[in-house]
């Protein structure tokens, strides 16, 4: 009698943990996949919350940023030098309202400032310029746009120095993921 109940018990024990283990990949699953909505929702709302209140100013900094690229005279008017404060300016202003990659492209270009002179040094910079406006646009209106295809724009000998331009994108890619 008492094998009979043990027997019983056991069987009935073997059941519930036969259910429970089919069930158990349902309820991890659900698990995951509720923790990956919510780390979802949440860059939402930190992306519409920077929409909102910078947009004008995201427009503003893409803009400044769009023009050192396209205008040297623009550029060199602006952020020489002796105005410090304008440089200052748009280095917090894309660090408050730029995303990481542009921060990170942001705190290269401004690590390569201070290198030498050197022509590596200069592909460098107007590359990264080109990464930071692609950066940028893709921040502000979702867009993604290749620095390559802006750097096409107002680089009239682009293709005799594509290499070298391709090489200093790589190299930036590189430097950004460390």
């Amino acid at each position: 009698m008492i094998v009979k109940i043990f027997s019983f018990v056991l069987i009935v024990l073997i059941g519930v943990l036969i259910v429970l283990v089919k069930q158990a990949p349902k309820h991890i699953s659900e698990y995951l996949l509720e923790d990956v909505k919510n780390k979802n929702a949440r860059q939402l709302q930190v992306e519409s919350y920077f929409k909102e209140i910078g947009g004008k100013e995201q427009l503003k900094i893409l803009l400044e940023w769009s023009n050192m690229l396209v205008d040297l005279e623009y550029f060199k008017e602006k952020y020489t030098d002796e105005k410090t404060d304008n440089v200052n300016n748009l280095i917090r202003d894309t660090l408050i309202y730029g995303s990481d990659k542009t921060v990170r492209l942001l705190s290269l270009y401004m690590q390569n400032a201070y290198l030498p002179d050197s022509e590596q040094k200069n592909y460098d910079q107007v590359v990264n310029t080109a990464c930071i406006v692609s950066s940028l646009k893709e921040d502000f209106t979702g867009y993604v746009i290749s620095p390559q295809t802006l750097l096409k724009l107002k680089i009239t000998d682009y293709e005799d120095n594509k290499q070298f331009f391709k090489d200093a994108e790589k190299r930036i890619r590189q430097k950004i993921k460390e």
